[in-house]
């Protein structure tokens, strides 16, 4: 503490009280003077100063240390740069005393098949209610951070406050004061850096102005809001496994927007996921009317139901949800500093975005307090009755052989969210299709079947009417209300084959833990020339990519070739003996373990059927040393998602440059150069002519450049001319002479006909998707496509459609498929889905002696793709092999 004093004296020294004092409290309220206040912690009132995520923690243990029976603090979770996660429990003594016999309780009510009705009843009447109340998913939104503290201090402090009593007299309230430390932390750096004499309240002074990247995203650039059933992050991780060890019957999770707004909270918008049912709804429209009345009372201006649905199950609000909680988005117009003038001329403060969050958590802890019983009733009831109508399909076995180590990594996933998966043998049969390496099964008819069933779905319904109210909006040319993607099914975007259940199939089946690791599947036979790792699924590419930065030599092939009776896929590797570290049967061994990977063993170089590995058609495979352009230009969550693909779930390195640094960088260091998603359509004026034409020489020089998503407009750029691809005009809105350029007119193509027309044959965009997932389908010609013979799913976002390419010019390694098969799961509006049928989703091309790779759409987008893995580390680790380069 007496550091910290000492800290808070020399920054006040330094800045004096910064203007922004604190507001008057809200409430009238006695607090005690043995739970030390913010300002006795820190030097500042609530409101009047941005907490660092450090301190935020720390006045959290201060708070317990003053009152121990009544409030703990708990690590659930350690973010990439190492800072803690934590959360508070604040009840009654009593109820402390007794915490584990009441999260025993509580996961009984959890799982209510095997309790009888008195024991349900019984358990209903003894247990409080937990309230979940988490605040600065996003780094940069900053109030709701200061809001929990306050909360935790007056919920330990206030002293005759019968809100207060009864708040403790009947929940157990969890604060998360700060979901992304990493994210907040950056924020508050920047703004201290910009921070002058007093604090400005123009918008467009630079405490305002965040750089790149901004605090919203944590350190791997994730917006944490998106990430809650993949759970890709350690903040994710951590904060599911706490949910799922408290079982909360409300969760808040507290947000900012832009400072020209207001306040909003629940009722939701619409659409709503049709596995929400109506006491959830009625809940939010109980605990908002009850914030309109605090609001009112204390003149604060809000809203409700116009923005923010309930739809996408990867919210913080929404993944709760669907475990039976009452879960909500609050949203606070953000200062996005201390203060900040509104364009009406009125002035927003910190202190009111703290004011208003407070008031909100003390809100919703209230209502449920008030109502404990029925929400503890309403929370058992959406567990049980998870099974829904016979019409609709009662579970989803996955086929394992279609994809191993996806579909294996998968059923973990679901397991770690509470989600029961059993394990059925090699060559079961059920739901009409049999299964030759086995399957795994995900039943409906569970207490979390529910979330099992949308995220397992090829597709979530939404609402008709509602569906026709964004067609006559976008028939008027008014924009579309859909928030976020349209289409999330695992499945689907891990490339696993599933087969849908009309009825739950009665198989023998061994349950899945999460923790299970991924048996390795090591082949039989002699190994005494080496082995071969078939190229069938991205733990393969994983176990190359592991022995490269051993140093074993490698060798890889566009063509299948057959040992006795297992034929290989192309893009399959081979790993002689005779070049190999003395330790390669050891290494091979333990890697594959490790990792969960196949390898078979090669008696010699002889095979029969296909290329030998001593052929020309065998190219050499190195760890691939990989760069990336990073900073101004480039899209947050584009570079962090693969930049996290590529490093911390293949474990390759990427070596980030900033895109202004290119034009001078060595990138004779790298074999690949990653251009991610664009920010702003500004790559090419941030990489300017010095970074193209050192892009371009890479190229030349027998480097590998792989653009993903709108990077793709980069390099068909007219001046960059490294892609010969042309986006597409709607194609009911040709212009005349517009032949030629980057974009052209559009066109529907009917059938593969046409197609091969356009690729041997020398106005307004597109209505941009919100984000759907579409079938696309392999060139078997082309190496870019290598593991991906029957297909994939890729996810569509934004109005980017590319014409067919010459043959001569570039290849078509993998394309969108026919419009009768397109649209694999969420909503594609019509016309969108007939002009993208056929057209490219995967282009590549010899440039000089190295390769351009361009993915049309994104297949790293927020790291849930995983079925696109290896087609991404196709072009990192197979690419440089196409490489003729001198080396």
């Amino acid at each position: 503490m007496a550091m910290r004093a000492l800290a808070t004296a020399i920054l006040a020294a330094l800045f004096g009280t910064m203007g922004a004092a604190a507001q008057t409290a809200p409430l009238t309220v006695q607090y005690d003077d043995g739970i030390p206040s913010l300002l006795s912690a820190y030097g500042y009132e609530f409101g009047a100063e941005i907490t660092p995520p450090a301190e935020a923690v720390d006045y959290l243990y201060t708070l317990a240390e003053a009152a121990p029976d009544r409030m703990r603090v708990v690590e659930y979770a350690r973010s990439w740069e190492g800072r803690p996660l934590v959360y508070a429990v604040i009840a009654r003594p009593e109820t402390m005393e007794r915490l584990d016999a009441i999260q025993s309780g509580l996961q009984q009510l959890a799982d209510p098949a095997g309790l009888n009705a008195a024991d349900r009843d019984r358990l209903i009447a003894d247990l409080p209610a937990v309230v979940w109340l988490s605040y600065g998913v996003h780094g940069d939104e900053i109030s709701s951070t200061d809001a929990g503290l306050r909360t935790a201090y007056h919920l330990l402090a206030a002293r005759g406050d019968a809100v207060v009593d009864t708040i403790l007299d009947n929940t157990i309230v969890i604060i998360d004061p700060t979901q992304n430390p990493d994210g907040r932390n950056r924020f508050v750096q920047s703004f201290r850096a910009a921070r002058g004499l007093s604090p400005s309240e123009d918008r467009f002074t630079a405490e305002h102005d965040q750089p790149w990247p901004g605090g919203r995203f944590n350190h791997y650039l994730f917006d944490l809001n998106r990430d809650w059933f993949a759970r890709t992050q350690p903040e994710t991780r951590g904060r599911v496994d706490a949910i799922l060890d408290w079982r909360p019957v409300v969760v808040v999770d507290a947000h900012e927007m832009g400072g020209d707004s207001s306040y909003f909270f629940a009722p939701s918008a619409e659409p709503f996921n049709p596995n929400i049912v109506d006491s959830q709804r009625d809940a939010q429209a109980l605990i908002g009317r009850n914030h309109g009345e605090w609001f009112d009372r204390l003149g604060y201006d809000y809203y409700t139901r116009e923005v923010f649905d309930a739809f996408y199950p990867g919210y913080g609000d929404m993944w709760p949800t669907l475990q039976g909680a009452i879960a909500m988005t609050y949203e606070q117009a953000s200062a996005r500093g201390l203060e900040w003038r509104r364009r009406d001329g009125s002035l927003l403060t910190y202190a009111d975005g703290v004011d208003r969050h407070f008031i909100a958590s003390l809100s919703t802890a209230q209502v449920v307090a008030e109502n404990r019983a029925r929400f503890l009733r309403d929370f058992v009831a959406f567990r049980d009755s998870a099974s829904t109508s016979a019409d609709a399909p009662q579970a989803v076995l996955l086929d394992i052989a279609s994809n191993r180590w996806g579909a294996e990594r998968m059923a973990r996933n679901l397991a770690a969210q509470d989600i029961a998966v059993s394990r059925l043998a090699p060559g079961a049969s059920a739901c009409g299709a049999s299964f030759e390496a086995g399957a795994f099964l995900v039943r409906f008819d569970q207490a979390s079947g529910r979330l099992a069933r949308t995220l397992m779905e090829a597709t979530t319904d939404l609402p008709a009417d509602f569906m026709r109210e964004q067609e006559r909006r976008r028939s008027e040319g008014l924009g579309h209300e859909l928030y976020d993607v349209t289409a999330w099914s695992l499945p689907l975007m891990g490339n696993v084959h599933a087969v849908e259940c009309r009825r739950t199939p009665a198989v023998d089946a061994q349950p899945v833990n999460a923790e299970m690791p991924i048996e390795r599947i090591a082949g039989g036979g002699s190994s005494q020339w080496g082995y071969v790792i078939p190229w069938n699924d991205a733990g393969q590419a994983y176990l190359v990519a592991a022995l490269a930065q051993e140093g074993v030599p490698m060798r890889t092939t566009n063509a299948s070739f057959r040992i006795g009776d297992i034929t290989y896929p192309r893009g399959s590797v081979v790993v002689p003996r005779h070049s190999a570290p003395d330790d390669l049967d050891n290494l091979i061994t333990r890697l594959a373990a490790e990792i969960g990977a196949r390898f078979d063993g090669m008696p010699s170089s002889w095979v029969d059927d296909g290329p030998n590995p001593g052929s020309d058609n065998f190219y050499p495979v190195r760890e691939p040393r990989v760069a990336m352009a990073w900073g101004d230009g480039v899209d947050p969550t584009s570079a962090g998602a693969t930049r996290y693909v590529l490093e911390r779930r293949f474990g390759i390195p990427v070596a980030v440059i900033r895109t202004g640094t290119i034009g001078r960088a060595n990138l004779d260091n790298y074999d690949v150069l990653i251009l991610p998603e664009q920010r702003w359509g500004q790559l090419g004026s941030e990489l300017g002519n010095a970074g193209r034409t050192a892009i371009q020489g890479f190229a030349r020089g027998g480097g590998v450049v792989v653009g993903l998503g709108d990077a793709t407009r980069w390099l068909a750029d007219s001046e960059v001319a490294m892609m010969p691809a042309q986006r597409e005009r709607a194609a009911d809105s040709p212009r005349e002479a517009s032949a030629s350029g980057e974009v052209i007119d559009g066109r529907i193509l009917a059938n593969r006909e046409e197609l091969r027309a356009s690729e041997t044959a020398s106005g307004a965009m597109p209505d941009s998707s919100p984000g759907a997932l579409a079938r696309v389908e392999a060139n078997p010609d082309v190496w870019m496509s290598a593991g991906y013979d029957r297909g994939a799913a890729a996810l569509v976002t934004g109005s980017d459609i590319y014409a067919p390419v010459e043959m001569d010019d570039a290849d078509t390694a993998l394309r969108f498929a026919g419009p009768d098969d397109l649209v694999a799961g969420g909503y594609l509006w019509d016309d969108y889905a007939e002009q993208l049928a056929y057209k490219p989703f995967v282009l590549s091309r010899s440039y000089g002696s190295g390769q351009v790779v361009a993915f049309t759409q994104s297949p790293t987008t927020r790291a849930y793709l995983d079925g696109l893995d290896l087609l991404l580390l196709n072009a990192v680790i197979l690419g440089p092999s196409r490489s003729r380069a001198f080396r």
